[in-house]
C-alpha cells in the first residue's frame, strides 16, 4: 500500500484527479474539495484527506498528482 494525501487548503476542486482516477478521488460535498474515496480513505477532515492505495493504482495516482494544477496531491 502507498500513502496518498490531498491538501484541501490548496485544492481548487478542478476535477482533474476525479477524471483521471475516479476509483480513488471524488468531490467532498461538505468542503467542496477533493477527498479520497472509500475503501482507500484512512483520514478525512476539512484540511486533508489521506488514504492508502494498492500498488496497481500508484501510476494512475502519480499521474493525477502530476496533473494537479496546485500540487495538492502527494504520493509517498
Amino acid at each position: 500500500m502507498v500513502k496518498v494525501s490531498v491538501n484541501k487548503e490548496t485544492c481548487i476542486a478542478c476535477g482533474v484527479c476525479w477524471a483521471l482516477v475516479p476509483d480513488v478521488f471524488e468531490l467532498d460535498p461538505n468542503t467542496g474539495k477533493t477527498r479520497i474515496r472509500t475503501p482507500y480513505v484512512t483520514n478525512d477532515n476539512d484540511k486533508v484527506s489521506e488514504g492508502n492505495i494498492p500498488s496497481e493504482l500508484v501510476d494512475a495516482v502519480k499521474n493525477a498528482a502530476n496533473s494537479c494544477p496546485t500540487g495538492s496531491i502527494i504520493v509517498e
